[in-house]
């Protein structure tokens, strides 16, 4: 079996789709790079242990005390090296109560616990996706807003403008998790497949607003990394 990647936000969506295997995972909240590293390292200088029972007697223990934090962080690693069922029950249930320090390690000992669990049931190579704005296992997290160049609009057309939007983004399998309509613009939080881009999803969605009353801007601002501040759409409708 290959070794699973993390993709970080440096890369985007459309890097993604050339380097990634067939099947991912995407994470939920963006992995800290470091420790993933560490972890890693941890990973490849580490034996899977002869005696499984043992190691599960150890994981059921994991979160109580007198298991000093460097055995803690062995011990995950060798049920994520394991990944089976049974090992990925016991990394779930330590981490809904990790140890303080151990949260990132704990979340990407279930990660890579899950990664393998699913590379040998399928027989092909799993990858893991990180991004700042994480996502829902299956799609990338996206947030871009559009701005109007007439406003305030009314409630008719902002209803207007919702319908249309949820109509693209149902067409690409997009939820959309926010639509917040702001002083001359719109702000939307939508879930993107990784095989959809999510310029084609913005982009034809300002093409059907535009067929309408109001006029949408054809630039727009996109961001999968972290949540755009005030000052930072306020710096983009400036510039408009």
């Amino acid at each position: 079996m290959n070794d699973p990647k993390l993709f970080d936000n440096g890369e985007n969506a459309a890097d993604f789709r050339e380097i990634i295997p067939d099947q991912f995972i995407i994470t939920e909240k963006e992995l800290d790079r470091d420790v993933y590293e560490d972890f890693l390292t941890f990973l490849e200088e580490t034996d899977p242990p002869a005696d499984c029972s043992d190691l599960f007697r150890q994981g059921g223990n994991l979160s109580g005390g007198g298991i000093a934090i460097s055995q803690k962080k062995l011990v995950l690693v060798q049920l994520a090296q394991r990944g089976s069922a049974e090992a990925y029950r016991l990394v779930q249930e330590y981490c809904t109560r990790p140890d303080p320090g151990l949260e990132d390690w704990s979340r990407i000992a279930l990660y890579e616990c899950r990664m393998r669990m699913e590379s040998d049931l399928l027989d092909e190579p799993v990858g893991l996706i990180s991004t700042g704005l994480g996502g829902d296992g299956e799609r990338l997290r996206y947030i871009f807003v559009l701005a109007f160049s007439d406003e305030p609009l009314a409630e008719e057309q902002q209803q207007e403008i919702r319908e249309a939007l949820d109509s693209v983004c149902r067409k690409h399998r997009s939820p959309v998790e926010e639509a917040q309509f702001r002083p001359a613009c719109l702000y939307v939080q939508v879930l993107v497949p990784l095989d959809v881009a999510v310029g084609a999803v913005i982009e034809e969605s300002i093409s059907l607003l535009n067929q309408g009353e109001g006029e949408v801007y054809h630039d727009y601002l996109a961001t999968n990394v972290a949540e755009p501040t005030e000052e930072e759409i306020e710096q983009f409708l400036d510039k408009l």
